[in-house]
């Protein structure tokens, strides 16, 4: 049972477009973490059980359609119900007890409060938790238990 941190979600589900970069260099890198992201996404679907909070889903729909490079709103509509409706999900809600302990974190690391309220809820099922942004190193995450792997290589500060 793994958790996958929303980057890669909307990494995997958004193809760079060579129009939007000036710097060739850029978009390169871009498309390989595209690449890098939908093979893994693609391999986790088949072998694990990916573990999601309802509000992770919510910030998945929102960049995907909403944030930079946008997809059509039916499409994205479609991809989450998918993602919904799917044998290999599981699905946790966010309770007032999640928010009290997000915002303790948040206030003690200065790292925002959303990345805490995706991992709270499911943090004691999941045997990995899968991130490339660097906030995933910071001891109020590393301290929780699982382990946490780059599935990337590179780490971004989002």
């Amino acid at each position: 049972m793994i958790y996958i941190d929303t980057e890669i979600w909307i990494f995997a589900q958004k193809v760079p477009d060579r129009s939007g970069f000036q710097d060739k260099l850029e978009y390169q890198k871009a498309l390989q973490l595209h690449r890098k992201s939908s093979n893994f996404l693609k391999q986790e679907i088949i072998e694990s059980e990916i573990l999601m909070t309802n509000h992770q889903l919510c910030e998945i729909f929102h960049s995907l359609a909403y944030r930079g490079k946008r997809i059509p709103k039916n499409i994205v509509n479609k991809y989450c119900n998918q993602l919904l409706s799917s044998r290999f999900m599981h699905w946790y809600q966010v309770l007032d007890k999640h928010v009290k302990q997000a915002i303790e974190f948040s206030l003690k690391s200065g790292i925002h409060i959303w990345d805490y309220i995706c991992i709270l809820p499911l943090y004691k099922d999941a045997k990995i938790l899968y991130s490339c942004d660097d906030h995933f190193k910071h001891e109020t995450f590393q301290s929780l238990g699982p382990k946490v792997e780059n599935p990337l290589g590179e780490w971004t500060a989002l």
